[in-house]
This record gives structure tokens, C-alpha cells and sequence, in this order.
């Protein structure tokens, strides 16, 4: 009987096979536009991470958010959640705008 381990290693191995024979399949030009792709888009998300960062700090008058947090009544922290939801949402939306043009760019192969 296989550890948990042995299989989670097996799932990774095959994940990274696919990963392989995927990569061998498009051109060094599409190689370059999808480093490309993920770089714009990792800026973009550091970026709303950044703002989302700095508008927590607005809601809790510069105070870390886990500290904030322990002394803001739950009732209070309706601003704080919605802040939260939104750069979630905003994040989410960035990754699957990043996965698509990424799909756009492997389909060209």
C-alpha cells in the first residue's frame, strides 16, 4: 500500500510531465510572450496588493490589520471586510484575465 506521500509525489510527477510535453509543444516565441504575459500580471496583482495594503492602513489608522482586528467590535468591521472582498474579487478576476491569455497564446501553438 502506497504512503500519502508516495502518491501526492506520483500526482506531482505527472503534473510536471504534462507541464513538459505541454512547454515542448509551443514555439520559443510563444515561450517568450507567456514569461511575458505572467510578468505584466504579476506587476499588476503586486500593485493591487500594494493598494489594497495601503487602504487597510487607512481603515485601521495604521495599525496592523491582526491587531486591528482583535479590537474593532465585529459590527465595525464591515469596511474592513469589504475592502477585502473586493481586492479578493479584484485579484481573482487579474489571475483568470492572466490564465486566459495564456490559453489565447498555447492555442496559437
Amino acid at each position: 500500500m502506497k504512503s500519502a506521500l508516495e502518491i501526492a509525489l506520483e500526482k506531482t510527477q505527472a503534473i510536471g510531465d504534462q507541464a513538459r510535453e505541454e512547454l515542448s509543444k509551443l514555439s520559443p516565441a510563444q515561450r517568450e510572450q507567456i514569461e511575458e504575459t505572467k510578468k505584466i500580471y504579476e506587476g499588476k496583482i503586486a500593485e493591487r496588493e500594494v493598494l489594497f495594503q495601503q487602504e487597510m492602513m487607512k481603515l485601521t489608522g495604521g495599525m496592523p490589520l491582526e491587531m486591528a482586528l482583535s479590537q474593532i467590535p465585529p459590527e465595525a468591521r464591515m469596511p474592513l471586510d469589504q475592502a477585502r472582498e473586493k481586492h479578493n474579487t479584484e485579484r481573482e478576476a487579474l489571475e483568470k484575465e492572466r490564465d486566459g491569455k495564456i490559453e489565447d497564446i498555447k492555442k496559437n501553438a
